[in-house]
């Protein structure tokens, strides 16, 4: 069997490089000599709910992209076509 300890270091071992920065305050709280299996694991599901679904949340935002309404520039050319006819058939100087 594992004393608590050990089972504690064993999960924070386990996790992922996502999960470093609650890591490292669990490592640095006051009683993480004392933690339990049982404190450990609600100390990491609130972390997940609180920060690492956020952040997925906003991730997945900035992956949808933005529809803008395409302009037609169709007048523009045909004015600047008009314009250009004229020229051609116009009387030099």
């Amino acid at each position: 069997t594992f004393t608590e300890e050990e089972i504690v270091d064993k999960v924070l071992w386990s996790l992922t490089p996502k999960w470093d920065s609650k890591i490292t305050a669990i490592e640095e709280g006051r009683n993480f000599n004392t933690l339990t299996y049982d404190q450990l694991r609600g100390n990491l599901i609130a972390y997940e709910v609180k920060y690492l679904n956020n952040n997925q949340v906003e991730e997945e935002k900035k992956k949808k992209g933005l529809a803008l309404k395409a302009s037609s520039f169709q007048e523009g050319e045909d004015e600047l076509e008009e314009l250009e006819d004229e020229k051609k058939n116009s009387p030099s100087c």
